[in-house]
Formats: C-alpha cells, structure tokens, sequence
C-alpha cells in the first residue's frame, strides 16, 4: 500500500528527468531485527587491568588500558582501547556489572588480592 507521501515522490521523480531525485528510506525498517538474529561479530580482543571513565554533557567513555606501558624516550606508553557510549548505556554497563560481580563474590569465586602488609 502506497501512501501519499511516496506517491508524490515517485511524481517528482517522473517528472524531473535531469534534475536530483528524492528517495524515500525508511530508517525503522533497515534496522529492524528480531534479537535472535543477533550475532557478535568480535574482531578484536584485548585484556584490560586499569580503566579511566570520563563523562562530558555527551556521552561517556572508558578508556582501557594494559599495564604495565612499556618505556620508550623516558615516557612509559601504555596500550589501550577508548570506548565511547551514551549516558543510558553506561549506566546500564554499571548496574550489569556490579551485578556479575555481586554474583561471583557472594560465590567466593573472585579472586582476592592480599596484601603484603596483612600478612606480617
């Protein structure tokens, strides 16, 4: 079923032979998927053991870094990945985790650093 907008479209575009021709695209229907459809496509893998987190007005971002850097020209480089995302996907990011890790320390599955300074 056409609607009126697109039959004025395709009236515009019969009738301008040499000039620019107006497309309609319907965003919603490029991008609707059913959620199984989802696959990760994982194109790289790094490992991260100290994060900075910063937000602007806009956005969030993490930055993911390996440590320990490796010194070159008396500066130690440190390799690391930025993520950007909206304050709603952070915030979503942060209640996810601290899920996951409420789980896995109620089991006594975490890992646990002692200090040196405990022991003596």
């Amino acid at each position: 079923m056409t609607t009126e907008k697109e039959k004025d479209l395709l009236e515009e575009e019969r009738a301008s032979d040499g000039e620019a021709k107006s497309v309609l695209i319907d965003l919603g229907e490029i991008y609707r998927f059913d959620p199984e459809d989802i696959v990760p496509d994982i194109s790289a893998v790094h490992y991260s053991n100290l994060a900075y987190i910063q937000a602007t007005h806009r956005d969030v971002y993490i930055d993911f870094l390996q440590m320990p850097g490796i010194k070159k020209d008396d500066k130690v480089l440190l390799d690391g990945t930025r993520i950007y995302m909206s304050h709603v996907a952070a915030k979503k990011l942060a209640e996810a985790l601290q899920g996951i890790l409420e789980q896995v320390y109620s089991r006594g599955n975490m890992e646990m650093y002692v200090s040196a300074e405990k022991d003596e």
